[in-house]
């Protein structure tokens, strides 16, 4: 019983997760993640491929997660599927910690209880890269600094999932890998097993991808486009990622209590060099800068980034591999200190895990009953498509309609880039979509010039008087009328 007590109390700690997170299912979501589990519907259904019919600047493990849990759930509403997916979320990380246990003991449990509420104050269980990689990066940093708990089959699977999931953690990926290859060069068969775990997620990918155009998207848009568009000085914006600790005293919210105690431990220890090498310090730094690269800027933002996690969640690891794997004696105000999350927890909840009020915080989302939805998928014959602008990716999947191009989003800030707008508007140049969707009243959203002009092909059709408008193309015949469709 004493063995199973670290298993139970990690089992009760996601069966209380996945209580606290599910009243949020109705109502919190990112423009991320319906791209992520339309692209999955889309994917699963229609037989599309990244890339060539689904434009993304993201790398595509989410995606196919989002197409495998179709496949298998085959969710009808809008609800459901949101279920199936934030559930799978907290399924999937319960299977690593659990491993993560077994590999380094109970006192693991702290870690776990850390990351856990990190995550359901950042994420809620959305269904993001960030929050699928949180446990692979937790192993893959824990095996780097102390190789003997190495695993050849985990370390290749984490290894691979990081590579599908998140760029930013490349890096890691490589030191990784080449640390397990150093210190097996003379094992082939446990550098089998590695390289054989690795390339199980990356080859279950590749029917979903058109590796062409996804190179293109993914590595020449974001270059040529997302970071000119983002980072006005590299310079500058490198320096911010590595002062990362700094600009979290910023934040007066309740992260920078909690990351502020993980600051405190982790300096403290730091500052011992007799136990903790310059070049260690220095390797730890390196890893927690080019690991926030992608989102320390935005610490200032008193709204929830989920962008941020992958950086907190390095930290807290590192604060616990100093104190509870390294320090052999731990006196009685070391043990009060790591406690400081779960206080935190306990004094504000509804700090970690919305409430109802934090509806619209992030994205829209329009109701499968709502009369938008209900308007065009009564006059959804089967070739009807739509184009829905910037971010209601969702209506996709609500309606049943064809999209009408690979944009399922169009952000204000891709039409700032020449590449993404000029490949916008010729999707247009030879047929135009049935019913166009543009919401001006829920986002600070107006249309471009061009799109205007498109739009004096349409007629407009006020379906809903608090909301916007639905564009419907002067040729089409409203059959709903005519085919026994109220």
């Amino acid at each position: 019983m004493k063995k199973l007590f670290p298993y139970l109390l990690t089992s009760l700690i996601f069966a209380l997760v996945l209580n606290l997170t599910q009243p949020s299912y109705m109502y919190v979501n990112t423009h991320d993640e319906d791209d992520n589990i339309v692209s999955g519907f889309l994917m699963s259904r229609s037989g599309y491929k990244l890339g060539k019919d689904i434009f993304t600047h993201h790398l595509p493990g989410v995606y196919v997660m989002s197409e495998s849990l179709d496949k298998i759930f085959s969710p009808e509403t809008t609800d459901q599927s949101v279920l199936v997916h934030r559930s799978f979320v907290t399924l999937w990380n319960y299977f690593w910690a659990v491993l993560v246990v077994f590999i380094w003991g109970p006192p693991a449990l702290w870690l776990i209880v850390t990351v856990e509420l990190l995550r359901a104050l950042f994420l809620f269980g959305l269904f993001h890269a960030e929050n699928l990689v949180m446990y692979p990066l937790i192993y893959l940093l824990l095996t780097f600094f102390n190789s003997q708990k190495i695993r050849p089959l985990l370390t290749g699977l984490a290894n691979g999932m990081v590579t599908i999931l998140l760029a930013p953690l490349w890096p890691l990926v490589g030191l990784s890998l080449a640390q397990f290859g150093l210190l097996n060069k003379k094992k082939p068969a446990r550098l089998g097993w590695c390289v054989l775990s690795f390339l199980v997620p990356v080859i279950y990918l590749l029917p979903n991808v058109e590796i062409r155009e996804f190179l293109v998207q993914f590595f020449g848009y974001n270059t040529l486009t997302y970071v000119p568009l983002l980072i006005a000085n590299l310079w500058r914006y490198f320096l911010t990622a590595f002062l990362a600790p700094v600009m979290v005293l910023f934040d007066r919210s309740l992260l920078t209590k909690v990351v502020f105690m993980q600051l405190l431990v982790l300096f403290t220890f730091v500052l011992n060099f007799r136990k903790i090498k310059f070049s260690k310090m220095l390797l730890w730094g390196l890893l927690l800068g080019v690991i926030g690269f992608r989102s320390t800027p935005r610490l200032k933002n008193p709204s929830l980034d989920f962008h941020v996690l992958p950086w907190v969640i390095a930290l807290a690891t590192m604060c616990w591999y100093k104190y509870f794997s390294v320090k052999e004696k731990m006196g009685l105000v070391w043990w009060l200190l790591l406690l400081v999350p779960l206080l935190l927890f306990l004094k504000a909840p509804a700090e970690y895990f919305p409430i109802e009020g934090q509806q619209g915080k992030m994205v829209v989302r329009l109701d499968d009953d709502s009369p938008i939805v209900d308007y065009l998928k009564q006059r959804n014959d089967g070739g009807e498509t739509l184009f829905a602008l910037p971010a209601h990716t969702l209506l996709y999947q609500q309606t049943g309609l064809k999209p009408f191009n690979k944009f399922l989003f169009f952000l204000p800030w891709m039409e700032r880039s020449p590449i993404l707008y000029d490949d916008l508007l010729e999707s247009f140049q030879s047929d135009l979509p049935t019913f166009i969707f543009i919401d001006s009243i829920n986002f600070p959203y107006f249309p471009p010039e061009e799109i205007q002009n498109i739009l004096k092909n349409y007629r407009e059709v006020k379906v809903e008087e608090s909301q916007p408008p639905i564009y419907v193309h002067s040729t089409f015949k409203d059959f709903s009328s005519t085919t026994g469709r109220p």
